[in-house]
């Protein structure tokens, strides 16, 4: 969850704006936020069905969400890596990025948002994160705080790049500048790999539960 060049491009981009120390912790809260409710939207899913099947519910949703993840996680490895530039050619921008600069706090909200509800890889990992967590019966104060964390590590390199920004530590410029042109230049190949190892990780996982 925590590596998603898209979203980081957009933090760093939003920092290095004009009102970047403003509109940086709204986009980054607002990631946060959608992040949280998807895990808590699986967790209870789970819960619900665990609660209302003697326990067997809650396996046989994380069972499911294993089981579309393994192909769904494949296919996008697949798409990644065949839209990914050709040899020699620089990777395009995106074009929202341009926009960055004339960047409001309300925008970067919008943004976060937009960037949290379209997340295709992060969005069933946040589901079935919450899955799991609903399906090992915790306490409800120890679930929401399992929540919690899986949201902040998952946002992570949304947070400490926003810190960094809003401290205004010399060089810190230059180093988020590398970073989000490092991220758009290798954003192809680190999702590529990225889907690969969730897909294989995925299916070993519901090989697991199939034969548990």
């Amino acid at each position: 969850m925590a590596i998603s060049p898209l979203p980081i491009v957009a933090v760093v981009a939003i920092l290095l704006s004009a009102r970047g120390r403003i509109a940086a912790p709204i986009y980054t809260a607002t990631f946060f936020v959608i992040t949280l409710a998807a895990i808590a939207v699986g967790a209870a899913t789970s819960a619900g069905a665990s609660a209302g099947s003697n326990g067997a519910g809650g396996r046989i949703v994380v069972l499911i969400l294993g089981g579309l993840l393994t192909v769904g996680f494949s296919v996008m490895a697949v798409l990644s890596w065949r839209g990914r530039p050709k040899p020699g050619v620089a990777a395009a921008p995106p074009s929202w990025l341009a926009a960055m600069d004339a960047i409001t706090p309300a925008r970067a909200a919008g943004l976060g948002l937009l960037m949290a509800a379209t997340n295709s890889k992060n969005l069933p990992l946040e589901l079935k994160g919450g899955a799991l967590i609903g399906a090992s019966h915790s306490s409800p104060a120890l679930t929401i705080a399992l929540c919690v964390i899986l949201a902040v590590v998952g946002t992570i390199t949304l947070i400490v790049p926003t810190l960094l920004g809003t401290t205004g530590i010399p060089g810190a410029v230059g180093v988020l500048d590398r970073l989000k042109n490092e991220m758009i230049a290798h954003n192809a190949v680190i999702m590529t790999v990225l889907f690969a190892v969730l897909a294989a990780n995925e299916a070993a996982h519901f090989i697991h539960q199939l034969i548990a």
